[in-house]
């Protein structure tokens, strides 16, 4: 089993700063198209062009929870040569003595790795199956629990899923 390390980490972190910040989307990343709930981007980073998918859920729980920008999101770094890389950005830093952080997809459970307010699966062995279930799916639920101990459920559409990740597979092939 492989899990993800320091480098990778930041390359993900950048991705979802592009995936956040409006400015920075508007000026390095284009938007391939936009699939029901899912959005469609290409960009470029040191590694060389990124392609990715992004959504916001559908629903959080807690309700009203104080919570930065929430985001999910599929990416392949053609520069580096991956694919699937599957990362959630929380809205908060993640709770370091229990984090614990679930991906799950129509009740299938993938635990996640977390560092700050982000978090991807814990194995890449992982990463061809949950795209796989992904694009075949109906709903995505992400589970994660605070710095100050808040249990936080975010549940996603996959309506648009399978278009959104064919249109980065053919940009960044």
């Amino acid at each position: 089993m492989t899990t993800k390390t320091g480098g990778l980490m930041l390359g993900l972190a950048v991705a979802a700063i592009m995936a956040l910040a409006p400015a920075a989307q508007a000026q390095q990343a284009t938007e391939l198209g936009t699939f029901n709930a899912w959005t469609a981007w290409q960009a470029t980073d040191a590694s060389g062009v990124i392609c990715y998918v992004s959504a916001t859920p559908q629903k959080s729980e807690p309700a009203g929870a104080n919570r930065d920008p929430i985001h999910f999101m599929i990416i392949h770094r053609k520069g580096m040569g991956t694919k699937n890389e599957v990362q959630t950005i929380i809205g908060y830093p993640y709770n370091t003595t229990n984090a614990g952080a679930s991906a799950a997809i129509d009740g299938k459970t993938y635990p996640m790795v977390t560092e700050g307010s982000a978090a991807w699966l814990a194995s890449t062995g992982d990463e061809a199956g949950f795209v796989a279930a992904f694009k075949a799916g109906n709903s995505l639920v992400i589970k994660g629990t605070s710095q100050r101990g808040t249990n936080t459920t975010d549940i996603y559409s996959l309506s648009g899923a399978t278009a959104a990740v064919n249109a980065i597979d053919a940009a960044c092939q």
